[in-house]
This record gives C-alpha cells, structure tokens and sequence, in this order.
C-alpha cells in the first residue's frame, strides 16, 4: 500500500476512528492487527518472518536482561543477535547467489530481493537486544506492545528509526484523542505528499527514461538527470518520513526528524547529519561508537572508524560494486571537508564573507547539490558498466535528446520546493510555519492541496527507499 495514495489515506482514517473509538485495554491489539494486516498486503511471508524475528529477539533479550550469570546473559544475547542478523543478511543478501535455493510460500531468489522494510524493523530489533544487554532500560511490559513497537505501521517500511522503548512508551500511555495532535499530524501528510507528488514524481517522469536506457544519453542530458535524482530522491524520501510522521501523530506517537533541509547544511560533515538523521544517529549509537568514535591524538584510527562506517553504509544499501564505490566517494568527501576545514574559514574570512551570508549560503548549497549529483552517479544506475558510461560521457556541454523544456520543469521544481523550504523553520515542523497571517497561510496550503489533486492522478511511483 502505497504511502501516497488514497487506499493509505482511508486505511489511516479508519484506523484512527476504530483506535479512539473501542476501550482503551483493546487499542494496542487493534493496532497491531491494523500494522500486521498493513504489512501483509506487502506479502503474507514479510509478516511471519518479521514474527519470527520479533519473538526471537523479545525473548533472548528478556532472557538476557534478567539472568543472574554473565555467561548465560552473553549466551542469550549473543543468539538473540546472531539469527537477527542472519535473517537480516540471509534476506537482503540473497539475491547475490545466482540460484533459487528457496520455493517456500513459492518464493525465489528475486522475490527475497523486494522484502521491503526488513532493514529498517531490524534496526529496532539490534538495537533492543543490545540495550538490554547493557541494562540501559527494563524490557517491553509484554510481547504485545514490543511486537507492536517493531511493526508499528507508520514507520515499519523506511523508518524514521525510533528505539522500540519509545514507541512502547507513548502507546502505553493510553492518550485521548487530541486535536492539536490531528492538525499537525494534517499538514505534515499534506507536506509529505506535495514532496512526493508534486516535486519528486514529477522529476521522475522525466529523468527515468533516461536512466531506463542511460546509453542512449551524453552530455548535459546526463548531467541534469543526475542533479534532478539528487532532488527527487531527497523529496521522495523525506515526503516519506513527513507521511510517517504526520500519521503516527494521529496516535499520539511523536516520532524524531530525519530531514533537516540537507542541501542547506554549512559542510558535508554536517548533510550527513542532516539526510536521514535518525539512521546516521543509529549508526553513530551501535556502530561508529562502539569502534571508538572519534579517538583524541590518534586521527589515523578515527578516519579507519569513519572508513568502516561508510563501509557499513555501501553494504546496508546493497552488495554491489556501484554501492561500495559510493560509499567510498562520500568517505573521500568527508576526509576532504575535515582537512580542508581550517583552510576554508580562513579563506573565508579573507574574503570578507559573513557566516550566514546569502552568498555563501548559495555556494554551500550548490556545493552540496555537485557533490551529491556526483555521488547519483554511483548510486542511481544499476550496473557499474552505466556509472562508467556516465563519466566518460557527462562532459559534453550540449544537449542530446533531453529537451529544453523538461530540463526548465526540474529547474521549476527544484525552485518551488526550496521555495516551501524556506517556509518551513525546523525539521519536524510543516512547511509555511514562517507565514504568520492566517490567510496567507491558509492559502498557500490550498494550492498545496490543489497540486496534489492536479497531479496525484498520474500512475503510482514507488518510494525509492523501499528498494532498501
């Protein structure tokens, strides 16, 4: 079921009214009947392999949290973990055996290849099984609400990553239906598909072709397709998570930012900070942390720490070449933004440049919008053989088969939503927020509206991030 579509919309809305409506005692059942059941529509063996992965981690992990012994405690941790991670990797990495080894439930190969959001539960499932081996927090009040915390159905497919704890948490809390809660949860949903709809789609429209048969392409065609996928995988994703968002305000479960305007950030230290926030704080809580983060007068173990992370980030998006080289190209970025770091403020303040002036806030952005174009073009193509093609095709200053006018329509939708943008103050907040009168306001969600009608008529593009 697709987050950008009127089926989710009617599914949100029934489950709302049935959630406020039956007793209290009832409501998480109902909900995790509602996220199951949402799931299965993806495919009946997603939901029993997230089951198995459920109950295995709820149990090792409560098994571990209370044994008295050190050595049954890592035992249990150390299974709970271990087949966690082995379905996860068993799943995901599938695919890269040229043989169908599994006809269950008449799977194959292929099919494993699309099992969408087992990533993004797993994550939760990792993260409480080691807090529970540290004791950071008491385990879930029962394998109810835990089971719901993993399938909660806002966030199940692409996140935003929130712990499990906190999820249960805010369930547990038995809230009232709270209008304040209904309207923000509105706008966001609204904001969310514009982004998808409006901005992202569109640009989709558009640069697919081109990137469904790259070799008939050169030049600038190339170079504009892979600025317009920056963009519309940035709209596509973060209308995703404003969607998840907006939903689960609408049971009271406030969810973290994970878009924070991105290609406004200062250096690309800090748009990895920005893009995907909850996934990069994931990273920096069990991983980069773990392998000793930043190590005070010893620079060499921290850039092997960083290296390992981006390591970690190419083989979570896929195990191809493509993705690795990705991977190593936003590490390269990295070392050259912390070593350059002193020399650009210097340089900077020769020039005469304000911190926060519209000058260098431009070349900030356009620095960071290059640099992730770069990145497309290991990261879009499917095959190392297409990336190679780009770069020794991407030079030519013309162009080909790519008209004017769609190359104009990216830049107008490019324009228009950094134009919301600016309207828009913090990362969880919705769009407009700086626009104080009420009817200017009003307005302009009117013709946010407006365009998702106008053009939410076309056929379903699926989120990028489901792929991972």
């Amino acid at each position: 079921m697709n987050f950008a579509s009127i089926q989710y919309l009617f599914f949100l809305i029934i489950c709302v009214i049935i959630y406020y409506t039956i007793s209290k005692s009832s409501r998480n059942l109902f909900l995790l009947f509602a996220s199951y059941f949402f799931y299965s529509l993806f495919g009946f063996g997603f939901t029993l392999l997230m089951l198995i992965t459920t109950l295995i981690t709820y149990y090792c992990s409560y098994y571990s949290y209370y044994a008295n012994d050190i050595k049954k405690r890592k035992q249990f941790f150390a299974i709970g973990l271990s087949l966690d991670l082995l379905i996860f990797i068993l799943f995901k990495y599938i695919h890269i055996i040229d043989i169908d080894i599994m006809n269950w439930l008449n799977w194959s190969v292929q099919k494993l290849l699309v099992l969408i959001g087992i990533s993004f539960y797993t994550f939760k499932t990792v993260g409480y099984c080691i807090d529970l081996y540290k004791r950071k927090y008491e385990p879930d009040s029962s394998l109810l609400s835990y089971a719901l915390s993993v399938s909660f159905f806002p966030q199940l497919i692409a996140g935003p990553i929130e712990k499990s704890i906190s999820i249960s948490k805010q369930l547990n809390s038995n809230k009232i239906f709270n209008s304040s809660n209904a309207i923000y949860g509105t706008k966001l949903i609204l904001w969310g598909l514009f982004k998808k709809i409006v901005i992202a789609d569109s640009i989709a429209l558009i640069i697919n072709p081109v990137f469904s048969d790259i070799y008939s392409y050169k030049g600038l065609d190339l170079f504009v397709c892979c600025l317009g996928f920056a963009i519309q995988i940035y709209a596509d994703f973060s209308g995703y998570s404003d969607i998840a968002i907006g939903s689960a305000a609408f049971f009271g479960v406030k969810l973290p930012p994970n878009f924070n305007k991105p290609y406004f950030s200062k250096n690309y230290r800090e748009f990895w900070v920005r893009w995907h926030a909850t996934f990069s704080k994931w990273l920096k809580e069990y991983v980069f942390d773990p392998l000793g983060g930043v190590v005070k007068n010893n620079q060499l173990k921290t850039l092997f720490n960083i290296f390992l992370l981006f390591l970690i980030v190419g083989f979570w998006h896929g195990a191809t070449l493509n993705y690795m080289i990705y991977s190593q190209f936003a590490f390269l970025f990295i070392i050259i933004d912390i070593i350059t770091k002193d020399i650009r403020k210097r340089f900077i303040k020769k020039i005469g440049l304000a911190p926060k002036s519209i000058i260098l806030n431009t070349i900030n952005y356009l620095a960071m919008v290059l640099m992730i174009t770069f990145l497309v073009i290991y990261f879009r193509p499917q095959s190392f053989g297409e990336s190679t093609y780009i770069i020794d095709n991407i030079t030519s200053f013309h162009f080909h088969h790519l008209t004017i006018k769609k190359v104009l329509f990216i830049g107008l939708y490019i324009l228009v939503l950094e134009i919301f943008q600016y309207f828009q103050i913090n990362a969880n907040g919705h769009c407009f927020e700086k626009i104080n009168n009420f009817y200017l306001r009003a307005c302009m969600y009117c013709i946010v509206l407006f365009s998702i009608i106008l053009f939410g008529g076309r056929p379903e593009i699926t989120f990028q991030y489901f792929q991972f």
